[in-house]
């Protein structure tokens, strides 16, 4: 499922130690003032620090030890880029992160470690790009007095016991690559986070549930669910799931492991073979960079299915499972791009219904509007300037994807239709957007749904609104 996404995984941005030599001298005196500063970037990594700040963190350690009225807090603090809740709630990720590795790498008390987030509130820029606002994503740790409400301007995270339960996949080894990630979140929360394997999206919570797709690589897989509620409360829960593939059954025909495509004209590959299955199938999924879609196998086991190329190094692998739960699976190629223009905004629309055509509705700044009637501006003028329905799959369970390069500043809504099926059935739309997918430091993932749209109800979704290119999520 997750591409990296930038906001929640960046190098190490600074480390700044300040620490008053009488520390490393002497114990402090009785009701003497203590202020220990340590600044590091959100991906700091403990076990990877010097003997200056071994030493530092031992002598910290001593002394928390040797005063219960001492502790540590961190506290995390994030750029001013999306909602101040999801700011607020990204911090305490920023947060809990370090003092877990204060916790589990350094052996620090986990009772004397207060976390806190800042969100948005304490920026050292205020405003700007992603990159000019690099130095605003840290933590900072500090040792002082013991508090029970936090510092003022600071949101306290309070565990008052697990709030959150994964519900599958349940920890074991599995063969399947493709998983659902299906969680409850007590009520409060109204936006998750979602890691696997440190790379980590936001989740829309709904009815007090997770609904997302992910896809395990070789081995063990750490999967996480984090949710926050408004009073701070916070809940975790885990699982470690390791993938063994089973042997290949899948042979993909075309393209070839190592082939290079030219993207000047167009992003679309076609991707085909043949899945050798003994029995009948029950579904097939295409992985693209990690991301599922689930794909159409005729009753020869012959596929065929476009996608469009956004990264200059593409990972393309099919999974098919029988009606006896036998999984087969092809062997991973890699197809290169040239001529690839950087894209601002990528969104794809899946369904998990045969035989519905849902559609997928871009509306920029302008009045401009991308969708199957307008599908580029060379097509049509109503469509948006530097965008283009890449894909408008009117069969099978999409994808629809929508990409755009240099687009006009402003506002963009995301939309995503019923068009129509045989029998009119129900089915749950997906939506992935992916901001600066090409730009592994400012990529951003977001993920929407599942939503149910069906003729004789809700027939039209508005999923989102982003203003770029600050790429500012307005509606969550």
């Amino acid at each position: 499922m997750l591409s990296q996404a930038a906001k929640y995984s960046f190098p190490v941005l600074l480390s700044v130690l300040l620490v008053l030599p009488v520390l490393f001298d002497c114990s402090p005196a009785a009701g003497q003032e203590i202020e220990i500063i340590l600044v590091v970037g959100v991906d700091w990594d403990a076990a990877g620090t010097t003997d200056r700040e071994k030493a530092f963190f031992k002598r910290v350690k001593e002394l928390i030890l040797k005063d219960p009225g001492l502790s540590v807090a961190v506290t995390g603090h994030t750029d001013t880029l999306g909602s101040e809740s999801q700011n607020w709630a990204i911090g305490f990720y920023y947060a809990s992160r370090i003092a877990d590795q204060l916790v589990e790498v350094l052996q620090f008390p986990r009772e004397r470690i207060e976390i806190f987030s800042s969100g948005e509130s304490e920026p050292v820029t205020a405003s700007g790009s992603f990159e000019n606002q690099a130095a605003n994503r840290r933590v900072v740790m500090k040792l002082g007095p013991s508090t029970a409400t936090g510092a003022p301007g600071l949101q306290p995270l309070i565990k008052r016991g697990k709030n959150v339960l994964i519900l599958e996949p349940v920890s074991g080894t599995v063969d399947r690559a493709y998983q659902r990630v299906r969680a409850l979140v007590e009520s409060g929360s109204e936006t998750a986070l979602l890691t696997m394997n440190g790379n980590s999206s936001l989740i829309a919570v709904q009815d007090s549930r997770i609904d997302a797709q992910i896809v395990l690589e070789r081995g063990p897989n750490t999967i996480e669910v984090m949710a926050w509620d408004a009073s701070g409360s916070f809940g975790r829960d885990s699982v470690i799931v390791n993938y063994v593939p089973p042997a290949p059954e899948i042979e993909i025909h075309r393209p070839l492991d190592g082939d290079l495509f030219d993207t000047t004209h167009s992003l679309v590959a076609e991707v085909s073979g043949k899945i050798r299955a003994r029995t009948q199938l029950a579904e097939a999924f295409l992985f693209l960079n990690g991301a599922p879609r689930r794909i159409e196998v005729d009753e020869q086991g012959s596929f065929s299915q476009p996608v469009v190329l956004i990264r200059r190094t593409n990972r393309i692998k099919i999974e098919a499972l029988d009606i006896y739960g036998k999984t087969d699976t092809s062997e991973e190629i890699t197809v290169n791009t040239m001529n690839l223009a950087p894209k601002d905004l990528v969104v794809y629309l899946t369904w998990d219904q045969p035989g519905v055509d849902m559609d997928l509705h871009i509306r920029g700044p302008n009045g401009k509007h991308t969708y199957y009637a307008a599908l580029d501006p060379v097509e049509s003028s109503e469509a948006i300037p530097q965008g283009a329905l890449d894909l408008d799959d009117k069969n099978g369970f999409g994808p629809e994807v929508f990409s755009m390069s240099g687009g006009t500043r402003g506002l963009y809504t995301i939309e995503a239709h019923y068009h129509h099926s045989p029998d009119n059935r129900p089915s749950q739309a997906l939506v992935t957007v992916v901001l600066y997918p090409a730009e592994p430091a400012r990529r951003v993932t977001r993920i929407f749904g599942p939503q149910e749209l069906r003729p004789a109800g809700t027939r039209e979704w508005i999923v989102t609104q982003i203003d770029l290119p600050e790429g500012i999520f307005i509606t969550q």
